[in-house]
């Protein structure tokens, strides 16, 4: 009897064992990562519904991980900074319309094409002087940074480059007149030329490229299975499916594809897409837009006040650090500390922060992305605070310290008695303002995987092409995160008179 129980214990164990264990796998994720900025068809937030990702990669991704038996999950990241944020292991993979290159091979590994395209010229409809690249010579052309038709414009002689984060900002200079031309990729063209009666593709066929799914060079067994599943997906006609969905099935993939099989999926995303597109709403329609988005852009600001909020007290701390080494210190240390203050001004706060997120894990030292825009923001503040400390510590006249001496006080009593009060009513109005500028600044961190205010902001004005309506509520929202900082001051100001 008692063997009987304990077979039985021994059954259910393994059970509830190989249960546990499957679950684990199961919820196993794939962090894949893109820039919902980079626009249509690739990855972008959905206008029906902003909270959701959409997108012909987004649908790519979902069947993948699905048969990688994996839970996707995405990673916003700036389209520049996809390739080095996968030696940093913040994400498994990144796809985003990334073209395989030489250059980029040395760095990271690649799938097996999932996608051919070619690039294609846009201009204005009324545009008649130009038919190719070689006729562009003197005029200016834009495109998009780190693209693959950024090296062909470049290849080129005589043509002035503008280069831009986003097809929609290209597209407006476009308009404007503020280009002649801009060269994208075939997917581009069609969500954003083709649509619009403002712009004309130009038939000109120029190069030609293959997408594939960037993946780390320790991860060579993810590209394994990566290029496995993406042979079903080809071999299933999944992948048909998806790009005939979209509207982007063309003779090249079906050439890499080897698939001469005539569509048979409608465009429904395409169609919806259109449909979305409506850029003549009226003011109540534009209201429930914001009501709906209002969401994302208080979650992003509550980021920014918690990113400035941290920097803000690194920035003092190391203010008063660095000016106590500066003004008390040796030589040795008054010299380091000068030659820091120089470097740190002397050097772009965007710089500052790809060097602590991107570089810094190659020697053994890593920051999360938001303590790493905390790190970033605060040292580059800090020597700026240490500067409006130093000019207020020397503006007190030398011969108020001698009184505070001579009244028998000590140096230490005499700093904080009769210097320090008045270095910091002096000091007060420049750390407001500076404050304010680092809340400002605090817009620069969405390069390393940050999601702020600025770039929310970006992401919903180009996914509804309404940059007015959402500039002046991204405007709002900082001026209310800075009243509290500039109230606070005033009232320490006038209490300190």
């Amino acid at each position: 009897m008692k063997k009987n129980i304990c077979k039985y214990l021994l059954k259910i164990s393994l059970l509830v064992a190989s249960l546990l264990f499957t679950t684990q796998i199961s919820a196993e994720e794939l962090r894949w990562a893109a820039d919902a900025e980079s626009g249509a068809p690739y990855v972008f937030y959905d206008a029906k519904n902003p909270t959701q990702i959409i997108g012909f990669e987004y649908d790519l991704v979902q069947i993948l991980a699905k048969k990688l038996n994996r839970n996707p999950r995405f990673v916003q990241n700036a389209w520049d900074g996809l390739v080095p944020g996968l030696d940093r292991e913040e994400y498994d993979i990144a796809i985003n319309g990334i073209e395989i290159t030489e250059d980029r091979k040395k760095v990271v590994l690649f799938s097996n094409p999932y996608y051919a395209t070619n690039l294609q010229l846009v201009v204005r409809q009324d545009e008649l002087r130009f038919k190719n690249l070689s006729d562009l010579a003197g005029f200016k052309v834009g495109t998009l940074t780190g693209a693959l038709s950024e090296k062909t414009l470049r290849a080129e002689t005589g043509i002035e480059i503008l280069l831009y984060e986003s097809e929609a900002n290209a597209h407006q200079d476009l308009s404007l007149g503020r280009s002649d031309a801009v060269l994208f990729d075939a997917p581009i063209a069609k969500y954003y030329s083709e649509v619009d009666s403002r712009f004309k593709i130009l038939p000109t066929v120029i190069g030609s490229m293959t997408y594939g799914i960037a993946i780390s060079k320790k991860n060579q067994e993810l590209q394994k299975k990566l290029n496995s599943a993406l042979q079903q997906m080809i071999d299933s006609g999944e992948l048909k499916e998806i790009y005939e969905r979209w509207a982007i099935w063309n003779s090249p993939t079906a050439q890499l594809f080897n698939d001469t099989s005539p569509t048979r999926t409608p465009p429904a995303e395409f169609e919806n897409y259109k449909n979305n597109l409506n850029s003549n709403r009226g003011l109540a329609e534009k209201f429930k837009i914001y009501k709906k988005t209002f969401p994302i852009l208080a979650t992003a600001a509550l980021k920014t006040v918690q990113v400035s909020f941290c920097a803000m007290i690194v920035a003092i701390i190391g203010g008063l650090v660095l000016v106590g080494a500066r003004l008390y210190g040796g030589s040795f240390l008054r010299t380091f500390v000068i030659l820091f203050v120089e470097l740190i001004r002397g050097t772009p706060l965007l710089l500052q922060l790809f060097f602590i997120f991107y570089a810094l894990p190659s020697l053994g030292v890593e920051f999360s992305p938001f303590w790493a825009a905390v790190l970033g923001l605060g040292i580059n503040y800090s020597v700026q605070e240490s500067e409006i400390y130093r000019s207020g510590l020397l503006s007190v006249h030398q011969n108020q310290i001698e009184a505070a001496k001579l009244l028998g006080l000590n140096s230490w009593q005499s700093f904080w008695s009769v210097q320090a009060p008045q270095a910091f009513r002096i000091s007060l109005p420049p750390m407001t303002t500076d404050f304010i500028a680092l809340i400002k600044d605090s817009s620069l961190v969405s390069v390393i995987t940050m999601v702020e205010l600025t770039k929310s902001y970006s992401t919903l004005a180009s996914t509804y092409y309404d940059y007015i309506g959402f500039a002046v509520i991204a405007a709002i929202l900082y001026m209310l995160i800075g009243l509290p900082l500039v109230l606070v001051s005033k009232k320490l100001e006038k209490s300190n008179k």
